[in-house]
Parts: C-alpha cells; structure tokens; sequence
C-alpha cells in the first residue's frame, strides 16, 4: 500500500492498526484518534492532508511517521506554509465577514466526553443572520462543517495560538438551501414490520439505552462494520441519533425506526 496526502486514514488504520500510535506520536494533537468516538467520527472521511490540518503539523512529518512502520509513502514538494498563520477554509469564494461574533467553547464538553454536536446546532439555531458563531476548540471539527456546509452555512477557521482552533459559522443570508439529506426509506420501500420479517433470522441486537456518550454511537458503528452479509442490526435507543445518520450514510447503510415510547425506540440498519 501506497500513502500519499489523499490517502484516507481509515484506509491507513485497517492495513496497520498501529498508525494510531504513530501518528499520535507525531504530534499531542493526534492523541484525539486514540479516543474511539473520536476515530469512528474523523478516520472515514479524514484523509492524510485533512488530519495534517487536524493536527497542526505537515503531510510530510505524517508521511514520515507512517514510512517509519512500515508504509511505502509518495512524499509531497516541500511545503513551505505556516499552517500556523493559515486559513484553514473558507466556504464562501469570498473573505467571510465576522460580524457580532458569538463564542462556543466546547472543549469542556469534549473533554467530558459528551458530544457537542446538539449544543452547537441548538447554538446555529439562536443564531442571528448578522452573528457569526466562533467554536472554540482544538482542532478543525470536520465531520460537523461537512453537515452545516449544505445547511447553508460559511466556514473558515484559524489557528490564533499553539492548541487552539477557532471556527468561524455564520449563516449564508438570502441563499436557497437544500436541505440535508439522510439516508431515509421512501414510501415504496419496506415498513419497520416488513424489514422485520425480511431479517427474521438474521438481526443482531444490541441495547445502547444505558451507556454515556459517546458510547451509543460508537458501538452502533462498530456493530455495523462486523454485519454479515444480508444481515441487519436491530437497536435498541432511546431516541433518534441524528449525529449517526450521517455517518450511515456514508457507509452506505439505511434504516427505519420505530418508536415505542418517549425513551424506547427501535432502529433496523441494515446496507443499502
């Protein structure tokens, strides 16, 4: 196997699940992919130059780091950008105007092991159309700006000191936005009953309704990656989990809920 900056770093994992220690060696940044929730979310959709971003370093430092374990690696010219002074992105083909800024620190929440997902998108929500929205964070939270982007908002972030990321939101005024779109049945596919009698047989169960965030995603996502083929998991939850819908999607995995009360509903995912 063959690393170049677009090599995705699930991909990496897979072939050689040590790449964790060695990319955490490289940098106290990447210490973050030892944590499950953390690496579930980021190393699917994270590649070599993403992750570099992530963690305040360089493509070739973690090319470098990976060539050391093993890894035939295709070095990149010499880069010669401080990723310090850096714009990490920018949405808008255009500077973003960072007016009434708001701040979010979620590293607490973070570091409490909670997932902060729901506090900022309650946060957007409140969010006037002359505010900007600033997280305040240690690193870049990908996953959540590839959401937010199709929900219309602009992005960019910046690195003001060593281990601090601030990323700048603000709502794109007077644009027409699709709305996201999660991996949802249609009317023509099969009911929760259907899909029921379809995998009788064939559901592995699991029960997420006890255990702390992140843990709930985490072991939904790991449950997927060992279903057999033509099998499907049937879930126990105590709500709709909408910062795994996405990540279903993206594994190219659907589903269908039923619910039972206030704090009891079923979910059966299974592949598209």
């Amino acid at each position: 196997m063959i690393v170049n900056k677009d090599t995705k770093i699930s991909e990496i994992l897979k072939e050689k699940p040590e790449g964790i220690e060695a990319i955490a060696s490289i940098n106290r940044h990447f210490l973050k992919l030892k944590n499950p929730f953390l690496r579930k979310m980021l190393a699917p959709r994270v590649n070599v130059a993403a992750a570099a971003q992530v963690g305040n370093s360089t493509v070739n430092e973690m090319l470098k780091a990976l060539e050391d374990i093993g890894f035939q690696v295709a070095y990149e010219q010499e880069e010669i950008i401080d990723i310090n002074e850096q714009k990490i992105e920018n949405k808008s083909n255009t500077d973003m105007e960072r007016t009434n800024i708001v701040d979010m620190d979620v590293r607490p929440i973070l570091e409490s092991g909670v997932d902060p997902f729901n506090v900022i998108m309650d946060g957007l929500k409140t969010l006037k159309d002359n505010e900007t929205l600033r997280i305040i964070n240690t690193f870049e939270p990908i996953p959540l700006l590839n959401i937010i982007s199709k929900k219309g908002y602009e992005y960019e972030s910046d690195r003001p000191e060593e281990g601090v990321v601030h990323t700048y939101l603000k709502k794109v005024v007077g644009e027409v936005v699709a709305e996201v779109v999660t991996p949802t049945i249609d009317d023509r596919e099969l009911s929760y009953e259907d899909l029921e009698r379809k995998y009788e047989g064939k559901l592995s169960e699991i029960d997420v309704r006890d255990l702390e965030m992140p843990m709930p995603m985490v072991t939904i996502l790991e449950a997927i990656e060992t279903l057999e083929e033509g099998h499907a998991l049937y879930v126990h939850h105590k709500r709709l989990p909408q910062y795994l819908l996405p990540e279903l999607k993206e594994r190219e995995f659907d589903y269908k809920t039923q619910e039972i009360d206030m704090d009891n509903m079923k979910l059966i995912i299974y592949r598209k």
